[in-house]
C-alpha cells in the first residue's frame, strides 16, 4: 500500500470519527496512537489532519499539532445560515432529479432511523446507549448525503456536505437520544423525502428549512446552557 493510499485512510478514518463525535472540541489529535488504529505510521496521519485544518474541522498549533476546533456562538448561527442557504435548495434539486435508485438510497437511510427509533421506544433505559446513538447518527448523517448526490451537482454536493459536517463536528456537549427526540428528527427526514418521491421541489425546500431551522434553535440552546454550566463550575462556592 502506497503512502498516498495511507494518507487517504488516515484522513477517511479522522473525518470519520470527527462526524461520529469521538473526539469532542478542544481535543488533541495524537498522530502516533491514531495511527496504530488503522495499521499506518505517524506522517500519513499528520498529513491528514493538515487537510482537515484546511476544511476548518482542526487547527494547527505549533509544539501540540492537531487540536479540534471550538467554535463560538455566532460561528455556529453562521454555518447554520449557510446550511439554511444551500441545503434546502439542494433537496427542491433532489426533487426534481432524483431517479428510483437514489429515492430508494434515501429512504433505505430513513427506514434505518426508524428501526432504531422503536428499538428504544422498546428499551428499558430513558437514553439510547453509544452504540445505538452512533447507529442512529450515521443513518441521519447518510440520509443527507445521500439527498445531496441526488441532484448530480458535484460542487453543490461538496459544499452542502462541508456545512453540513461542521455542525456536526462542533455540536456542544453530544446530544442524548431518547425515544421522543428521535421520533422527531425521523418525522422531520420522512418530510423531506416525502416531498422528493413525490417531486415536490417546494414541499422538499420548505421541509429541508423547518428541520434546519429546529437543529440550529436546539444547537444554540445546547451552547449556551454549556456555557452556563462551565461558568457555574468555574465559579468558586460560596
Amino acid at each position: 500500500m502506497n503512502h498516498e493510499t495511507h494518507a487517504s485512510r488516515a484522513y477517511q478514518h479522522l473525518r470519520n470519527k470527527l462526524i461520529s463525535g469521538a473526539f469532542e472540541p478542544g481535543t488533541r489529535l495524537l498522530y502516533g496512537p491514531i495511527g496504530k488504529e488503522i495499521g499506518v505510521s505517524a506522517t500519513p496521519v499528520r498529513e491528514a489532519a493538515g487537510q482537515l485544518a484546511n476544511e476548518g474541522l482542526v487547527e494547527l498549533v505549533p509544539q501540540l499539532g492537531a487540536i479540534v476546533r471550538r467554535i463560538d456562538r455566532d460561528e455556529l448561527r453562521e454555518i447554520y445560515e449557510v446550511r439554511e442557504i444551500i441545503e434546502p435548495s439542494a433537496a427542491a434539486l433532489a426533487a426534481q432529479r432524483a431517479t428510483p435508485e437514489q429515492l430508494a438510497s434515501i429512504e433505505s437511510e430513513l427506514n434505518r432511523m426508524l428501526e432504531l427509533a422503536a428499538e428504544q421506544r422498546e428499551s428499558d433505559s430513558q437514553y439510547a446507549d453509544k452504540v445505538l446513538t452512533g447507529q442512529f447518527d450515521k443513518a441521519d448523517y447518510t440520509f443527507h448525503i445521500r439527498v445531496f448526490e441526488s441532484t448530480g451537482n458535484r460542487s453543490l454536493i461538496r459544499t452542502a456536505s462541508q456545512s453540513h459536517v461542521l455542525t456536526r463536528v462542533f455540536g456542544v456537549c453530544r446530544y442524548l437520544y431518547d425515544a421522543d427526540s428521535m421520533a422527531i428528527t425521523c418525522t422531520d427526514h420522512q418530510q423531506i423525502f416525502d416531498a422528493i418521491s413525490s417531486k415536490d421541489a417546494s414541499g422538499a425546500k420548505q421541509a429541508a428549512v423547518d428541520h434546519i431551522r429546529k437543529g440550529q434553535r436546539i444547537s444554540l440552546e445546547r451552547l449556551d446552557a454549556f456555557a452556563d454550566d462551565a461558568v457555574g463550575f468555574q465559579r468558586p462556592r460560596r
